[in-house]
């Protein structure tokens, strides 16, 4: 008679969060009720910050706060090259949350309360070395990189009428003269790169409005 070996059963993961890692619980300064913070507010990790690499709060010995992430710096011309230079090289450092507020600042009593102001004045930095003299001297004395990278896009994220005509114009004149068929092509294609980054996007609620896109 054959005999049956009875197998383990695995451990089924516990869905739930040891107390030592968990933040501590906040009080709300406007209705006074207690509430305790979730592992996402700010996000946790097993390892310390200072140890893992794929944190938020983990600084590498090449991140330092004269480090230039973003070229030409911001003027009052070139916010959407700007924009989409300097958010590519602060999500490379994984540091995009602190920029877009996603990571928001935590309680004074928080572990990690110290490693997110470190990596919130780095980010600050950073955008303070990626704008002219005169954006400097306005965002200078702003709490927060959340707060910088708010009041630059509000300020320079709009009103694109006026880009748009100069670009346009830019357009018209733009000639092959001596230059080889590939550089004319890059300076045309950057052109018509930033027009359609800079028009408005308009919900079109019909059909005959999305024929008329082909147009």
């Amino acid at each position: 008679m054959a005999r049956t070996r009875n197998r383990p059963q695995r451990e089924q993961p516990s869905s739930s969060i040891d107390s030592d890692v968990l933040p501590p619980s906040q009080t709300s300064a406007t209705t006074g009720q207690r509430t305790t913070l979730t592992a996402s507010d700010p996000p946790l990790h097993d390892r310390p910050a200072q140890e893992d690499a794929n944190n938020p709060y983990f600084m590498g010995t090449r991140d330092h706060p004269g480090l230039i992430l973003a070229s030409p710096p911001l003027t009052n011309t070139n916010f959407q090259q700007w924009a989409r230079d300097f958010k590519l090289s602060v999500g490379a450092k994984n540091k995009t949350g602190f920029l877009t507020g996603t990571i928001p600042q935590p309680s004074s009593d928080y572990h990690l309360f110290d490693s997110w102001s470190r990596c919130n004045q780095m980010v600050m930095f950073w955008i303070i070395h990626a704008v002219s003299p005169e954006i400097k001297s306005s965002i200078i004395y702003l709490d927060s990189a959340t707060t910088m990278w708010t009041e630059l896009n509000t300020r320079f994220n709009q009103g694109n009428g006026p880009r748009i005509f100069d670009l346009r114009t830019s357009l018209i004149s733009l000639h092959h003269g001596d230059d080889s068929a590939s550089a004319y092509f890059t300076k045309l294609k950057a052109i018509w790169d930033e027009i359609n980054e800079l028009r408005p996007r308009t919900p079109y609620t019909c059909a005959a409005a999305n024929d008329s896109l082909e147009l």
